[in-house]
């Protein structure tokens, strides 16, 4: 396996990176916005869709952005409830090839049809139905880049499983469940 595909799955890495920040700060923006919103709704009686959707695009920001960061420090929820009792070899195979045969296909259909709804969106100008609310282009967006940078994410895993597989680095596949 050349170097080359380590250096693209660094790239990758830190980039996904650089958008978790900004998801980081969505939640901060998200917390100033609500509660702007609801002092000005429930002090002042007045109140806006505008304000409302704006969470919601935080919101959606804040999965999106956030999701390849989530993905790459194995901080994502888990389906195989047995992975945990696999051996660290079984375990990087097993990512390796799930990211292979569905992790990659889910994305890039997703990222695909979402890729549609985005264009469609800013070709009509679509705005919310509500009164006061926002266009939607922007959200759209936010899903298609969202499920690019998980796709290149996906790609950056399955190189690094390789690698780690064929021995040229050290992966610790190690996965804790959440607490319950």
């Amino acid at each position: 396996m050349p170097k080359q595909f380590l250096v693209f799955a660094s790239f990758v890495d830190r980039l996904n990176d650089r958008f978790g920040v900004l998801a980081s700060w969505m939640v901060l923006i998200a917390v100033l916005v609500s509660t702007a919103n609801a002092l000005i709704r429930y002090g002042f009686n007045v109140s806006s869709n505008g304000w409302l959707e704006a969470q919601w695009y935080l919101f959606a920001g804040m999965v999106m952005f956030g999701a390849a960061t989530t993905f790459r420090l194995n901080e994502h929820v888990r389906v195989d409830v047995l992975y945990a009792m696999y051996p660290n070899k079984f375990r990087l195979w097993l990512d390796f090839w799930g990211g292979i045969v569905f992790f990659l296909p889910v994305t890039i259909i997703i990222g695909y049809y979402s890729w549609e709804f985005f264009v469609t969106s800013v070709i009509q100008n679509e705005t919310s139905s509500n009164p006061g609310g926002l266009i939607r282009w922007p959200v759209r967006g936010a899903i298609t880049l969202g499920f690019f940078l998980l796709t290149l994410q996906g790609v950056s895993e399955i190189i690094k499983r390789y690698a780690a597989i064929i021995g040229m680095i050290q992966i610790d596949p190690k996965y804790e469940r959440p607490l319950q």
